[in-house]
């Protein structure tokens, strides 16, 4: 790449060794060298969680949950029973790991789990003025230094191949209200293959915050974010944009600006075509709303998974569809996107209390006839758990909800065996935080999830594929597995009530 430099520093056995790649100075990254490689050891510390009832497996062990009341579309004596597994990667920077939200509870600072073709895992997180990248092997486990990208902020979206990875994040730019820029950045081998912006003063655009979404199809990015306009009509107006990059980082045609407002959430499909839906409920923070996951099903059906206030009943426009306010706090709504560009949608809904405040919201396919659901519960702006509920295809439910205080800090990826991993921080959210500071944290946790289900006349389901889950024996170092009753254990509280699994 035209400008780079590279700086290799030697030092003795028992020191770190830093490699350091520049990125062209015009692209307003950091001067002192765009990439920093540090090798960090990861320690054997074990996660502590506390529930109620000891039926799920952890490793082996009993590891308690607590079960939500029987939903009407629940399958009778449903069982959800969970191996889980737990690995420790000691971080080379702080990491802070809450962020501030519009209702006042703040929500875990994203983190973006990744896998490659070859079974291998890159996990991005945001430092204080830097994301790093950390090269996680197939047991979960660090295998090499972070990428360690200076001057991003905001980790957007993270497609791992086998010899790197693509980012897409912000960095400095050169605009009158001294915004970031949205960037997509590729690293392949140690190198920094392209940097491209997405916005910019020739768009009359910037990105002060992403809330973005990344997708590789196989030839082509498709990248989609939140935008505020600096000048001309759109001047202090905030929106959506997409933008299509070519594999070697050249802006296509195809993509829009200033699509739709989406105060719930946006989404972006995944498969060979690419197509992007915002939901709107006609309230206020439309630029610094989630994104919502979406995820292609295993009989190739779109769903997304919302944290909104009420079901998608109607499309305003080619991008948009409307989320029509029902509940007087955020509830769990999954909506099953079919048709041309989606032009049909069916809602349903998880949970139903409107005593609790459900955020967080996470969802991954399992095998081809069923998903995962995941999301975060609160009381009184008090933290009461995280749940997981198996559904069908149609979003019945499968099982009652398994409530741990494993928490879900990005999006949920699937190995290539079939089972879940995502990766999580072991702290227990607050709903303020003081003196104008935001805790941190130098670990971070990943999660990998076996799922068993039995069910009465169901027969039982379990991991996709027989493969058998990764053991310590066959792992480099022992892995760090999740002890139990460490710590109080969380109020569970029903989440499949008034309005558990209603459909629209």
């Amino acid at each position: 790449m035209p400008g780079m430099r590279i700086k290799v520093r030697e030092r003795t056995a028992r020191r770190k060794r830093r490699l350091m790649i520049g990125i062209p100075a015009a692209l307003a990254v950091a001067a002192a060298g765009g990439l920093a490689f540090a090798d960090v050891t990861p320690p054997s510390t074990p996660v502590n969680g506390a529930g109620s009832n000891p039926s799920a497996m952890v490793n082996g062990a009993a590891a308690p949950f607590s079960m939500a009341n029987t939903a009407p579309t629940m399958m009778s004596n449903g069982t959800l029973t969970a191996n889980l597994s737990v690995t420790t990667v000691r971080l080379a920077s702080a990491f802070s790991f809450l962020s501030p939200s519009t209702n006042g509870i703040p929500t875990w600072t994203r983190t973006v789990t990744a896998v490659a073709p070859n079974g291998t895992l890159e996990v991005a997180w945001q430092a204080s003025n830097s994301i790093h990248v950390t090269p996680v092997n197939r047991f979960l486990q660090r295998s090499g230094p972070d990428v360690v990208i200076n001057g991003a902020h905001e980790v957007g979206g993270l497609v791992a191949f086998n010899n790197g990875f693509t980012l897409l994040t912000r960095i400095a730019d050169h605009n009158r209200n001294g915004e970031t820029a949205a960037a997509l950045i590729h690293v392949a081998n140690n190198h920094v293959v392209f940097v491209v912006k997405l916005t910019g003063t020739a768009s009359r655009d910037t990105s002060p915050v992403l809330n973005g979404q990344l997708a590789w199809n196989g030839s082509k990015y498709t990248t989609y974010f939140t935008v505020h306009g600096t000048s001309g009509s759109r001047s202090g107006q905030w929106g959506d944009k997409m933008v299509p990059v070519s594999s070697s980082g050249r802006v296509l045609s195809g993509g829009w600006e200033w699509g739709c407002r989406g105060d719930v959430g946006r989404s972006l499909s995944t498969g060979s075509a690419n197509y992007a839906i915002c939901y709107d409920d006609g309230g206020s923070g439309a630029s610094k709303s989630s994104s919502a996951d979406q995820i292609t099903a295993g009989n190739g059906s779109q769903v997304v998974a919302l944290s909104a206030p009420g079901p998608v009943t109607y499309k305003k426009n080619s991008l948009t569809w409307s989320v029509n306010p029902r509940w007087k706090t955020d509830q769990v709504v999954l909506v099953f996107l079919s048709g041309s560009h989606w032009k049909t949608a069916k809602s349903v809904a998880l949970t139903g209390d409107q005593s609790v405040q459900n955020i967080n919201v996470h969802i991954a396919p399992y095998g081809r006839n069923a998903m995962l659901a995941s999301w975060d519960s609160y009381r009184n702006g008090q933290y009461t758990g995280t749940h997981l509920r198996l559904i069908d295809l149609q979003g019945r439910f499968l099982t009652a909800d398994l409530v741990l205080t494993i928490h879900v800090s990005g999006n949920i990826v699937v190995l290539r065996n079939g089972d879940l991993a995502w990766a999580f921080v072991q702290q227990t959210p607050a709903s303020y935080h003081r003196g104008g500071s935001w805790p941190t944290t130098t670990h971070l946790f990943l999660a990998r999830l076996r799922v068993s289900f039995s069910g009465s006349g169901s027969g039982s389901t379990s991991s996709p594929t027989s493969a058998p889950m990764p053991s310590p024996s066959m792992s480099p170092s022992p892995t760090p597995s999740m002890t139990m009753g460490m710590s109080a254990a969380p109020t569970a509280t029903s989440s499949a009530t008034v309005n558990a699994g209603s459909h629209w």
